[in-house]
């Protein structure tokens, strides 16, 4: 009975096992599960560290840019690069072996090469053609200047001169101006003297006018001495003996055409009694001579 009772509850024990025991389709689908969770949690740590990584790089490039930029950095790193490709194209054979000038009459040769300041064999990429521009033209005598590097080892510079027009005589100085108005030079006027002079605060800026005027009348042009700029308005011609043709501020060319056709007829301008000349009227000359007379000419310009 007691055999009997104990292969019973025996029996009895291994039910409950067995109920208690999950089913082998379970057990996988926790573990499962499980290595899911963990796998989820490696990948969520290394994202983590990631971003851990790439925020840290960013701060450290953000550190380095910013004690590059407040140190100078790129100032020096370009310097030094230019330093470098300056020696690598001396190596190779950019150096500075001819320096050619074109459009040069009067420019001051030695005021070029001091600006140009390089020498045979010196680096070409060493030379700066902008910087030069800027220095050559501020020199009197020139209005432009085109200059660049010809590699692999020419200076090229062109220039554009000013063209003398008239001397002017301001304040007991006498300058060269150009037909702008520019004063060219205060030096060697020697070779210009058979320029005409003019004299009066604002005569260089209305030189230029002048000259046309007269070209168109040669035979007048021929006689004046100097020209004097009266009250920033209009012109006075100075012949020689101090003949004086006064002409008016507007349309000028219109009295020098009347003094033209006048000095035809009878040779106004030759004759020695004649001291003044009045063109500043619309039709008429009136010239006064020596002895007091007056002379009321009617303009009649063909």
């Amino acid at each position: 009975m007691a055999k009997h009772k104990t292969a019973k509850s025996k029996a009895k024990g291994k039910v409950q096992k067995k109920r208690l025991t999950k089913p082998r389709g379970a057990r996988k689908s926790t573990m499962t599960q499980k290595r899911k969770n963990a796998h989820k949690s490696e990948a969520l740590k290394a994202t983590f560290k990631k971003l851990s990584v790439i925020i840290l790089v960013l701060l450290l490039s953000a550190w380095a840019l910013g004690w590059f930029i407040l140190s100078d950095g790129p100032a020096r790193t370009s310097q030094w690069i230019a330093h470098q490709v300056i020696s690598i194209s001396e190596a190779i054979g950019f150096s500075v072996n001819n320096i050619l000038v074109e459009g040069r009459n009067y420019t001051d040769s030695d005021a070029l090469l001091a600006i140009v300041n390089v020498q045979k064999g010196d680096p070409v990429f060493s030379f700066v053609p902008l910087e030069a521009k800027k220095q050559i033209e501020r020199i009197g005598w020139v209005k432009t200047a085109y200059v660049e590097r010809r590699l692999p080892d020419t200076i090229y510079i062109l220039l554009q001169e000013r063209k003398p027009a008239a001397l002017w005589m301001n304040d007991g100085v006498l300058s060269l101006v150009d037909n702008e108005g520019v004063v060219i030079t205060r030096g060697g006027l020697e070779q210009f003297k058979d320029l005409m002079m003019v004299q009066g605060t604002g005569a260089p800026e209305k030189t230029a006018a002048l000259v046309m005027l007269l070209d168109n009348a040669p035979e007048l042009g021929a006689m004046i001495d100097h020209a004097v700029f009266v009250d920033k308005r209009r012109w006075d011609l100075i012949l020689p003996g101090d003949k004086r043709i006064k002409l008016p501020e507007k349309n000028p060319g219109k009295a020098v055409a009347h003094i033209t056709d006048r000095h035809k007829e009878n040779q106004i301008l030759s004759k020695e009694s004649v001291v003044e000349i009045d063109a500043r009227y619309e039709d008429r000359l009136i010239v006064r001579t020596k002895l007091g007379d007056v002379q009321d000419y009617k303009a009649s310009v063909k």
